[in-house]
């Protein structure tokens, strides 16, 4: 899909509350694009919009296109207090269509800030769960594209500690290329996610991806075989993974092999460094 021309539906759509349309995430940049890629569309506007003409925005660029709008005020808010969106918006997002106000906003410089770091670290735990929510339902590529985000999100949280966010994959890679295990790991998810990768190769790829983005995030390696095999034969419905007290749990639910419903909560690790109250 070509990113120019939609900005004119909205504008048409829209009219003079439209202030802006940037696109962003990895679509935008072609060297890290792949078919599983979305296209994220930040539509901002001078006045909130009635849930219909939202309705209306999703009718008239289609299901391939995920958008977010907001209004000027409430965006600008967000980049001043560090919310991760602005800075992939402001920092590595492709503008299609701006007025006057989106210029003064783009002159806003995001803080990395604790809002910024709690918001990549919870990214990441959350694609590790959607990964393996998508390996158990046997969606290998879903699962692979969900892993290299978990990893890349890990990195990005651990840069943050030098007030730096990397965005392309190639600025990700930099951020962590003294961290031998996280490095490698990356560049063979990257390349699945690419090219697919074999059900033989599959599970030992993913639990180094799984393991490498745990200890960008102070977090210990976890045995995910194990884990694996204790949810072997059931139809797990969902995954989450939460972090309370220093430790990591993992929550799952599904139907058993005995085909009565189930839900499952364990430990798997702890942080490298003690948790203090």
């Amino acid at each position: 899909m070509s990113l120019l021309p939609l900005h004119e539906p909205l504008k048409a759509l829209l009219g003079n509350n439209l202030c802006a349309v940037v696109a962003f995430g990895s679509y935008t940049r072609p060297e890290d694009a792949t078919p599983l890629s979305e296209l994220n569309v930040l539509i901002l506007v001078r006045r909130r919009l009635p849930p219909d003409v939202r309705g209306l925005i999703s009718e008239v660029l289609g299901p391939q296109v995920s958008t977010l709008v907001l209004d000027v005020e409430s965006f600008k808010r967000l980049a001043e207090e560090g919310e991760y969106l602005a800075h992939e918006v402001l920092r590595s997002g492709r503008v299609l269509y701006s007025e006057r106000e989106f210029d003064e906003i783009l002159k806003v410089d995001p803080p990395v800030n604790e809002r910024t770091k709690q918001y990549l670290r919870r990214h990441a735990l959350a694609c590790i769960a959607l990964s393996l929510e998508n390996l158990l339902a046997g969606r290998p590529l879903w699962s692979v594209n969900y892993a290299y985000k978990a990893l890349r999100s890990a990195a990005r949280y651990y840069s943050s500690a030098s007030g730096k966010l990397p965005f392309s994959d190639d600025e990700v890679f930099e951020s962590i290329v003294n961290q031998a295990d996280a490095a490698t790991a990356f560049v063979r998810v990257k390349e699945a996610r690419r090219r697919g990768a074999h059900v033989l190769e599959l599970l030992d790829l993913l639990s180094d991806v799984y393991n490498a983005s745990l200890k960008l995030l102070g977090l210990h390696s976890v045995d995910w075989g194990g884990v694996l095999q204790k949810l072997k034969g059931c139809y797990v419905a969902s995954v989450s993974l939460e972090e309370e007290r220093g430790a990591l749990h993992l929550s799952a639910s599904g139907v058993d092999t005995e085909k009565r419903p189930f839900e499952m909560r364990i430990e798997l690790c702890r942080a490298q460094t003690p948790w203090r109250t």
